[in-house]
């Protein structure tokens, strides 16, 4: 089963709408896929069509509890094959709660590891925008990493903390998930934007992205009807560079053990 986190250390970079249109292409191409939630915004279910306010139990339960099961947590979402495990502000409590825990950076990755490959082939993991415990219990649970970068300075600033995370965490496990994948979006034809994505390309030469993401209206306007853009604008520019973008997430797999024979076979479709 992959595990793949959107994290940027930098809000605004279009993390939410790439894990849940990411999600919603490789649901489309036959996957079981597994939206988790670990933004206190719980903006993930907001885009699904999920009313996340007032919710219980949630992502928040379900870590502080072992005895919650998955099955009361998780919720459906218009699209077939995509379930969504839900947060809202009750997230906000869970440094606290964990604070005297040994395991508290662990407790997503143990989580995690009761759900079964029968049940999902991907869980796609919306990370928060800033350094926390609940960023540590990401990055220890992830195995790869897509990581959006708003083409501006700040993204970029918070795309070179992620670098800087990761080898803190390698320093300190010997091991750390992989960058997949860095996505730039928001893109504007300007000099500042081009400049940075000359940057990206430089830094990341086999990681970037081939499809960048620029502006849409159309995505702005789905995820306000808690829909996603291939529902709600199917032919729009928004749509095709969203689902260009998830089949190559799908096409990155790790081979040969990380692939199951479900994603095998959407990648050769």
């Amino acid at each position: 089963m992959r595990r793949i986190a959107f994290i940027n250390e930098k809000g605004g970079t279009c993390k939410t709408t790439l894990c849940v249109h990411v999600a919603a292409r490789l649901a489309a191409r036959g996957l079981r896929v597994l939206v988790a939630d670990l933004d206190t915004q719980g903006h993930a279910g907001k885009s699904l069509g999920v009313d996340v306010r007032g919710l219980s139990p949630t992502v928040h339960e379900w870590l502080l509890d072992d005895a919650v099961p998955l099955e009361r947590v998780v919720r459906p979402t218009a699209v077939a094959g995509l379930d969504l495990l839900p947060a809202n502000k009750d997230l906000a409590g869970f440094p606290v709660a964990v604070a005297a825990a040994a395991d508290r950076a662990e407790r997503l990755d143990r989580r995690l590891a009761t759900v079964g490959e029968d049940r999902y082939d991907a869980v796609l993991i919306d990370a928060p925008p800033s350094l926390s415990l609940v960023t540590e219990n990401v990055l220890r649970a992830a195995r790869e990493l897509v990581v959006p970068v708003a083409l501006t300075y700040l993204a970029l600033d918070g795309c070179a903390e992620i670098v800087q995370s990761l080898e803190r965490l390698r320093a300190e496990r010997g091991a750390a998930p992989a960058i997949a994948l860095v996505v730039p979006t928001l893109y504007r034809k300007t000099q500042l934007a081009d400049e940075i994505l000359a940057k990206l390309r430089e830094r990341f030469p086999g990681e970037l992205s081939r499809t960048v993401l620029g502006w849409s209206v159309k995505v702005d306007e789905a995820q306000s009807h808690g829909r996603t853009v291939f529902e709600h604008a199917p032919r729009s520019s928004g749509a095709a560079a969203l689902a260009a973008i998830g089949d190559e997430v799908l096409a990155r797999a790790p081979a040969p053990a990380g692939v199951t024979a479900a994603a095998a076979r959407a990648a050769g479709s």
